[in-house]
């Protein structure tokens, strides 16, 4: 009698989840605070208000903020959403896993993630927890885009982490340099995604290096090197 042939589980699943939702509002809080990246004025000004108010406050004005998303005919629009990225990341995850694993030459450490549909503006995530969030107002392919970026992300900060506070970096330096990487995206991805992974206007010159030292020794070590020499310099 033949054997069953295993089926490998997916290890990323879209999800809808209100308190993971709620708990992405508070990270991009949490950047905003910490000058992590720039915002439009009507996102500033939000965070203003919220900053004002104690920590319960602003988690129970976030959730109210989300309430009317989660009712039963909103919340199975977003899950059907969710099946979609989960159909389409099932066809390309098993490719995006080996390059990634081939580019940090390291094994990807993480057997089970969870992507969260968000409302909000930027998209968090919790290594610890297992989770990143993605937009619930754009196509399914934004979501599998969102997934590579988190998960690059992720590897990252298992694996460089410790690398990087022992060069004495800072936070800030850090997440330059983490956000940074993901230009790789776009040499070693872009026939998995959908749209460019642009990063941020003031990590240009940042990107600009990394993409340079990728091109010419295929090396995260040594590109992590140079970027952390960069850095240093500024």
């Amino acid at each position: 009698m033949p054997s069953k042939k295993t089926v490998k589980k997916q290890i990323v699943r879209f999800v809808v989840d209100k308190n993971l939702a709620i708990e992405n509002h508070l990270i991009g809080l949490w950047t905003y605070k910490n000058q992590l990246h720039s915002l439009t004025p009507k996102f500033s000004e939000r965070y203003e208000k919220l900053l004002a108010l104690s920590p319960g406050a602003r988690k129970r004005s976030i959730a109210k903020e989300l309430e009317w998303r989660y009712s039963p005919p909103k919340k199975r629009l977003s899950i059907l959403l969710a099946k979609e990225m989960n159909a389409a990341w099932a066809r390309m995850e098993k490719n995006f896993i080996r390059r990634i694993e081939k580019i940090h030459r390291r094994p990807f450490a993480f057997s089970s993630v969870r992507g969260v549909l968000s409302s909000a503006d930027r998209f968090g995530y919790d290594i610890q927890h297992r989770w990143f969030a993605t937009s619930m107002f754009r196509n399914t392919f934004a979501g599998t885009d969102t997934a590579m970026h988190e998960l690059m992300h992720f590897m990252f900060l298992t694996y460089y982490l410790k690398t990087c506070q022992e060069q004495g970096l800072s936070e800030k330096q850090i997440w330059d340099i983490k956000e940074s990487f993901t230009t790789l995206l776009n040499l070693e991805f872009d026939d998995l995604r959908f749209n460019w992974d642009s990063g941020y206007p003031e990590h240009k010159e940042l990107r600009g290096i990394i993409k340079k030292s990728w091109i010419k020794t295929h090396d995260f070590d040594k590109t992590l090197a140079k970027a952390i020499a960069f850095v240093k310099q500024k």
